[in-house]
């Protein structure tokens, strides 16, 4: 009986490993691939120790007469190598709290300093912003940070741990609830929303100690979009709103044509081959012009969601443009891999988005 457990046991958890590793090397395939990357991206150091725990069961497995105990120590030791090959491609010599890697699976509550009624939306509901403050004297530039959830979901306390973080290293950082259907459609709304958000920083920054002339626009999958759109917006005198002085995008939508119909609908108010001066606004591949801020685009290799090509070719004709910045991609990794504040994509990102700020806004008084 107890030989027939274990060896239930090993087998089962060899193949769960299985999945991640054949998965996270084969990112295209329905299903394992998605959740291979998903958990490789977030989770690695997991990944590899729980393929780690597959040799030991096989281990005892085969020490008490399994037959098949010699088989999973084998193919678990190929799937350990497999996925610290993975873990050691992403962090690539960096410096990483290992701890953190493998405790701190969220993202910790950043404690925002103040919280404001920014705006309403069209139906009179009010939209939130949270304010970051950095330590020590300012006036300090202003990260302008929006959530992504699709254009339809999320909360300005998605990546509060960064915030703080951010915050920690001399930006303030000013985190935007935006409107959500319904009513749709929203597009336009939510760049509006994002702009206000921006403006507010302006209109207190004498209050907050704050530099008006050092505003960047950031955000995360939609968010990213909103940045990169309510950026271009700004600079057409479409939207009113303080110039920004860069953009820092992770993993964005670069063209509403290729998102679900349903979020068409949502955001565009109808489909996107209908609503062509709808999608151009909110599109950034059709947005790229010369005076565009420095942008960093940020990008997991295995995105399932944003079609890593299309960002890569967004990048490609920034830098055609004459746009400064780069674009940071972890290996492996699906979207939103830095939601856990310890995992090592994200670790490895933050001194990078950091490197960006300081190099182009800097972090101390001017």
């Amino acid at each position: 009986m107890l030989v027939w457990l274990v060896r239930t046991v090993a087998l089962v958890w060899l193949l769960g490993v299985l999945v991640v590793a054949v998965g996270t090397y084969a990112p295209r395939l329905p299903v394992v691939g998605f959740f291979g990357s998903f958990v490789t991206g977030q989770y690695p150091l997991h990944a590899v120790l729980a393929a780690a725990l597959g040799v030991g069961l096989g281990a005892v497995t085969w020490s008490l007469g399994g037959r098949d105990g010699a088989a999973v120590v084998v193919v678990a030791l190929v799937a350990t190598v497999a996925l610290v090959a993975v873990l050691a491609t992403q962090v690539r010599g960096a410096r990483i709290d290992w701890w953190a890697a493998l405790t701190v699976v969220g993202q910790p509550d950043g404690r925002p300093d103040r919280t404001e009624q920014y705006a309403v939306d069209e139906l009179g509901r009010p939209l939130h912003l949270d304010l970051y403050r950095p330590a020590g004297p300012g006036p300090h530039p202003v990260v302008v940070w929006v959530h992504g959830g699709s254009w339809v979901r999320g909360e300005r306390t998605d990546r509060t741990a960064l915030n703080r973080w951010l915050a920690d290293r001399g930006h303030a950082v000013v985190s935007v609830e935006y409107r959500l259907p319904p009513p749709a459609p929203v597009g336009e709304g939510q760049r509006r929303d994002v702009a206000a958000a921006a403006a507010w920083a302006a209109a207190h920054a004498v209050e907050e100690d704050l530099d008006t002339d050092r505003i960047v626009l950031a955000g995360q999958s939609a968010g990213a979009t909103l940045a990169l759109s309510t950026t271009a917006g700004i600079l057409a005198g479409e939207l009113t709103g303080p110039r920004p002085r860069a953009v820092v995008a992770y993993y964005p939508v670069t063209d509403l044509r290729a998102v679900d119909r349903s979020l068409q609908d949502a955001v565009l108010g109808g489909p996107a081959a209908q609503r062509r001066r709808e999608t151009e606004a909110a599109s950034p591949t059709d947005l790229v012009r010369p005076d565009l801020p420095p942008t960093l685009l940020v990008l997991g290799s295995a995105d399932h969601f944003v079609f890593p090509e299309r960002v890569h070719a967004y990048d490609r004709d920034l830098r055609a443009a004459g746009v400064p910045g780069r674009l940071v991609e972890v290996p492996h990794a699906d979207h939103v891999f830095d939601f856990p504040f310890g995992s090592p994509g994200a670790q490895v990102t933050r001194p990078q988005v950091a490197a960006f700020l300081d190099e182009h806004v800097g972090a101390a008084a001017r």
